[in-house]
């Protein structure tokens, strides 16, 4: 069976040869969820019923799964969770646009429906803004318009959505880079960043520079037409802000306590301004203090999540402990973190807390690319890890060493070249 395995799965014993002819498909069940299925397999064919087209689709790719010799049984499927999650830092390094078709392909195949690209840092902007074009121009590599409408639309046919991600204020050295109005030192003219961590160098608290990210997010916004719109919005140091004449006059006239709420007010605007266009604004929560109406992505540890749910967030969970797969699965790498195979099939996400049901949307893992030069070493990166991290999921992991018998014949069905398979 392909991995996710299906929630619940009673074999009846025996077979039927199954071709186009003996596939029938139910009316739509809306009692499975609108990404559920059913397929009942008999002696007379199998048939299929799901609770709206993305259930269709992950049942159909069970149905091929079954094989041609099906055996007779009835499944009943859904995920766990709405939000099953890739995140892919294009930004420190440029991944082609036809590795991430690639990666799309393979997010269908674990049923994992977001595909989350951190499309700017310090290190980078690889996003055709039209407007600005020098974003790019002091780039270099990145996607343009076109090539985002062809990714956004090939993932939509499989049922995986584009999350944008443009960061503020902080990791924004590369925007800084091209249009210095936009850093609290516009007289100094800064490179694109060329070393990892967090650059000093920030937005500024200017209208002018809140009217520039509005008129980023029309662009990205028109380009990627799903949900949730990421601010990113984390590790933004304050020293510029604190030091900065300008910055603390401007903290005076918005009436914020100090340079330490400058971040939030900043994310909470921009926010505002992509649910004014009918999206929902999502950030990473450094922890209590994130921006009101926007949705958490809570990274810091597995406690963060509930916590920021019963303040009154909508969280996507991606504690890093358990979910980044930048850390090494055998022997600790540049951060000195391991994370091994058995440690995110482990990963047991969290309900939401009493006084707080509904609020957790799901799950997510991140690629982070700083030690990812090419694709090679991102799919190396992401498996066997991601096919663990696709049952965890859908809410079907359970016994380790059954999907590590499972696992080697699935890797070879998928064509990777994996990193290491530690038991």
């Amino acid at each position: 069976m392909m991995i996710p395995r299906p929630r619940e799965a009673a074999v009846l014993g025996g077979t039927v040869t199954l071709h186009d002819g003996l596939v029938r498909h139910a009316p739509d069940d809306p009692r499975l969820g609108e990404e559920g299925y059913r397929i009942d397999v008999t002696p007379d064919g199998a048939e299929l019923a799901a609770g709206g087209p993305a259930g269709r689709f992950y049942g159909l790719r069970t149905l091929a799964a079954l094989g041609p010799e099906a055996p007779l049984c009835r499944i009943t499927d859904r995920p766990a969770h709405s939000w099953r999650g890739v995140m892919l830092d294009v930004a420190r390094h440029f991944m082609p646009k036809e590795f991430v078709l690639r990666l799309i392909d393979l997010l269908a195949v674990h049923r994992l429906n977001r595909l989350h690209l951190h499309l700017t840092d310090d290190q980078g902007w690889r996003l055709q803004i039209k407007r600005y074009p020098r974003l790019t121009e002091v780039s270099g590599e990145h996607y343009t318009q076109e090539d985002i409408r062809e990714i956004v639309s090939y993932a939509a046919d499989r049922f995986v959505t584009i999350v944008p991600e443009i960061e503020m204020p902080g990791h924004a050295q590369a925007a800084i880079a091209a249009y210095p109005w936009l850093g609290n030192q516009p007289s100094r003219h800064l490179p694109v960043w060329d070393s990892w961590g967090i650059s000093p160098h920030v937005f500024n608290l200017e209208e002018v520079t809140i009217g520039f990210c509005r008129d980023v997010l029309d662009e990205v916004m028109d380009l990627f037409p799903g949900e949730y719109v990421h601010l990113g919005g984390d590790e933004c140091p304050a020293d510029e802000w604190e030091r900065g004449e300008a910055a603390l006059r401007r903290i005076a006239e918005l009436g914020l306590p100090g340079p330490d709420a400058a971040r939030a007010w900043f994310i909470a605007t921009a926010g505002a301004y992509v649910a004014s266009r009918g999206r929902r604004p999502i950030h990473w929560y450094d922890g209590p203090g994130g921006a009101p109406g926007v949705t958490a992505m809570t990274w810091l540890d597995h406690e963060s999540g509930p916590r920021a749910a019963l303040e009154g967030f909508d969280v996507v969970l991606a504690p890093h402990t358990s979910t980044y797969f930048d850390y090494p699965a055998d022997t600790p790498g540049p951060h000195g973190r391991v994370l091994s195979l058995a440690d995110v099939y482990g990963f047991t996400p969290p309900p939401a807390p009493e006084g707080a049901t509904g609020r957790i949307l799901g799950v997510q893992c991140q690629l982070w690319t700083e030690y990812m030069p090419t694709p090679e070493h991102v799919e190396a990166m992401a498996f066997p890890r991601l096919c663990a991290f696709a049952e965890v999921a859908w809410g079907t992991a359970g016994d380790y060493r059954d999907f590590l018998h499972r696992l080697s014949p699935h890797l070879e069905s998928l064509g990777v070249r994996p990193g290491p398979v530690i038991p």
